[in-house]
């Protein structure tokens, strides 16, 4: 079969017609361009806004917890500090009762004890009292200077002086380790 082309329009116009639709295809592919990209940079700009309000959210909760943990890290570091200072006291522990009682083994019976203070860290003991005369004293002194537990037990010559009613306060070092029930009176030996 044979084809008849008619050409009623002059080639200049075809050749316009031809760039008029090649214009407008183009034309229509960047406006449809344009608008997707103006589509995707809304959705862009809305995705924004919603991921910073979760930043933000997520700051607040990472603020928060930040505190909480330096709360509660401030309160483990307290308690830890105060198990220290109890594993120290508990480390240093000295009984204090056989103590007492070898004081009281070695009191004579007209002595009488008013005070007892202890120094731990300096391993020492005083101890203030009264006597009713100055023979008690030396009899109290010459139990303490026999006792293994103790060393050094010193008297101010001024509690030696009155004959009656003496005052006194003596210091002595402490040898915790000597301290045993079998030594605790120097006349059971």
């Amino acid at each position: 079969m044979i084809t008849i082309r008619l050409n009623l329009v002059p080639p200049k116009q075809k050749d316009q017609l031809k760039n008029s639709r090649l214009y407008q295809a183009v034309q229509e592919s960047l406006t449809l361009l344009f608008l997707f990209a103006a589509i995707i940079s809304i959705l862009l700009l809305v995705s924004r806004y919603f991921l910073e309000q979760q930043l933000n959210e997520m700051i607040t909760q990472n603020a928060a917890n930040i505190y909480s943990n330096q709360l509660v890290a401030k309160k483990i570091n307290a308690l830890n500090q105060e198990i220290n200072a109890s594993l120290g006291i508990q480390k240093n522990y000295q009984p204090v009762t056989p103590i007492i009682s070898a004081i009281s083994y070695t009191l004579p019976a007209n002595v009488a004890i008013s005070s007892l203070r202890f120094f731990r860290q300096e391993s020492r003991i005083e101890f203030s009292g009264s006597t009713k005369t100055r023979d008690n004293l030396m009899k109290f002194k010459s139990y303490l200077d026999k006792a293994d537990w103790l060393s050094d037990a010193e008297i101010p010559l001024s509690a030696l002086v009155p004959k009656e009613n003496n005052a006194f306060s003596i210091k002595a070092n402490v040898n915790y380790q000597a301290l045993t029930p079998t030594n605790v009176c120097p006349e059971s030996k």
